[in-house]
């Protein structure tokens, strides 16, 4: 027999694959699925145990099980029948409203025990990743059609397997550091680190000796989460090793990793062709130049910790520096309000008063923004859905107001929404505003915008497709705001694409263009700068050309009935 046999149990069946391609010689069991019994109200289903454990399982070295993979199948009737029955047991378990899911593996659990006992009477390893720690209740009834006959309860964990559970409590959590250092197993864990989830914390079991009671020797904590509890731990005993290990979504991986480069260390005669050669890794046996390799490999570790400290010290800075992007996008009310101030701060303006911090009496407008162009006031307002009549409106009445005190006319109306801030933005219905909004917008002389245009608006102006200041005039104008490059002129719209859009032809009608330049592509209302790589006429390459029908090949992408345009020289 090929060792060691290794007992799946609820492993995936990526992880049982992996398992056998790299020749372990394995048994694919399992606790039981989860059954969907879809209970309804005064419904009930007859239920069985659904295990598979081998009939000789005393005889296997290793057992894995995963508690964290609750596949789940549909329930059939006949496969919760005793069709073959030669004790003359009747009995079922019962699963009734409002129970809708059946979950063996608690029984199943306390079943195994047994086995799991006469396994660890010789050396043997356990290995578990972890779930919820649940109880469950089960009712033994006897068959008897629409009348189940009660024949009891047991409540049986779904932990009911293990040697030793030193539970202290269910606690979900996703922050987790390895407790031991600077060693195979350590080095191991790091790899997975990042990954782990955790579901239970454990205490630290105590002994008696001389009369006082002392942490248990066998007991080895190998992770805690970032309160410093215990979240996994080793324990070896004089025959066995218990292994619990947090949840990773895919464990495959780690699996044969543990057991092709750990566990042989660990359990070397569990390993008999892993281990022949290990002896040949200590350091007395180290090839030449090995030594200063491995400490030059360390000083390459540090160094890259250190590296990655600092670049996500620089990620935290950044995130907390443009945070407001976000903001903008997901806020309502003051936060919203604060947001977008930063924005416009950014923006370029000067004099913008939150007038929260005002001592008023009756708030109005959320912002003023005061400059030689004269008041602009703005309201914000962060919605589930889209704005109402009245909502888009009421900065017109605030706008009157305020040119009614300052007795002038340079006063500008502008509302600003996060709509649907629910939802991402890109799903959003862009603009969010009817066509009678837009027009009474122009007709009273304010603005409607949204979050969503302010955010493409930040990446517009760092590519260079608008500047700050022409955003800031934008920013008075009447209607929908749209943000465009100012001062530019229309060569022309795009007919033929060649080579996925990387080339384009142009109809030139007297507006010099050249290599090298940039030209703005427009699309559905969206900019983007191109710059001329190559211009032909004629298939050739010409430098330049002002009249004529031309290929043009640029540095981006572009699609059929886009418009081009250009800067206006000075």
């Amino acid at each position: 027999m090929i060792k060691p046999q290794i007992l799946t149990l609820n492993l995936t069946e990526k992880a049982n694959k992996a398992l056998e391609e790299k020749g372990f010689n394995i048994y694919n069991g399992s606790l039981g699925k989860l059954i969907d019994t879809k209970n309804k109200k005064y419904e009930h289903k007859y239920c069985l145990l659904n295990h598979d454990f081998p009939p000789n399982i005393h005889e296997f070295d290793i057992v894995i099980i995963d508690l964290s993979n609750e596949e789940t199948t549909e329930y059939i009737k006949d496969e919760n029948i005793r069709v073959k029955n030669k004790s003359g047991n009747n009995t079922y378990l019962l699963s009734k409203y409002p129970q809708t899911i059946f979950d063996p593996r608690g029984l199943s659990s306390h079943i195994l025990i047994k086995g799991i006992k006469e396994i660890i009477h010789n050396e043997a390893m356990i290995i578990v990743f972890q779930n919820e720690n649940i109880e469950i209740e089960y009712e033994i009834v006897e068959e008897n059609g629409d009348h189940p006959r009660s024949k009891g309860l047991e409540v049986h964990s779904i932990y009911g397997f293990m040697p030793l559970f030193p539970f202290s409590k269910n606690k979900y959590g996703e922050i987790t550091e390895v407790i031991l250092k600077h060693n195979e197993i350590a080095n191991f864990l790091n790899k997975y680190n990042d990954d782990f989830i955790y579901e239970n914390i454990f205490y630290h079991p105590t002994i008696w000796k001389d009369e006082e009671q002392i942490p248990n020797p066998c007991f080895h904590p190998i992770l805690k989460n970032a309160s410093d509890e215990i979240i996994s731990f080793i324990y070896l005993d004089r025959t066995y090793g218990l292994y619990t290990f947090p949840i990773l979504k895919d464990n495959s991986s780690f699996i044969v990793e543990f057991l092709e480069n750990i566990a042989p260390t660990i359990h070397p005669s569990l390993f008999p062709n892993s281990t022949q050669k290990k002896w040949t890794k200590s350091k007395e046996y180290s090839l030449p130049n090995h030594q200063k390799l491995l400490a030059e490999k360390e000083v390459i570790r540090k160094e890259y910790e250190l590296k990655i400290k600092q670049k996500e010290t620089e990620i935290l800075d950044n995130t907390k520096k443009y945070s407001f992007l976000h903001d903008i996008l997901t806020e309502t009310g003051d936060d919203l309000v604060t947001s977008v101030i930063k924005f416009l701060k950014w923006l370029g303006f000067q004099n913008v008063v939150d007038m929260d911090e005002k001592a008023e009496t009756i708030k109005e407008e959320d912002i003023q923004i005061e400059n030689t162009k004269g008041l602009l006031v703005i309201e914000v307002k962060g919605i589930g859905g889209t704005s109402k009549d009245t909502e888009c409106s009421q900065i017109s009445k605030i706008k009157y107001r305020r040119t009614k005190e300052r007795e002038s006319f340079d006063v500008f109306g502008l509302y600003i929404v996060n709509h649907q801030r629910h939802i991402p933005a890109k799903k959003r219905e862009n603009p969010p505003f009817t066509k009678e909004q837009k027009q009474d917008a122009i007709n009273d002389e304010r603005g409607l915008l949204t979050t969503w245009q302010l955010f493409n608006l930040y990446h517009d102006i760092q590519e260079g497709i608008i500047t700050k200041e022409e955003a800031q005039e934008s920013l008075y104008e009447y209607g929908l705001i749209s943000f465009k490059p100012k001062n530019i002129k229309l060569l022309g719209t795009i007919d033929e694409i060649f080579l996925k859009g990387e080339v384009f032809i142009l109809n030139l009608d007297g507006t010099e263009i050249n290599t090298g330049d940039s030209i703005f592509i427009e699309k559905n209302n969206k900019f983007q700068q191109l710059s001329i790589l190559e211009i032909k006429l004629d298939d050739k390459v010409i430098n330049k050309i002002s009249k004529g029908e031309v290929g043009i090949k640029g540095n981006i992408l572009v699609s059929k009935k886009s418009k081009v345009w250009i800067k206006n020289l000075p």
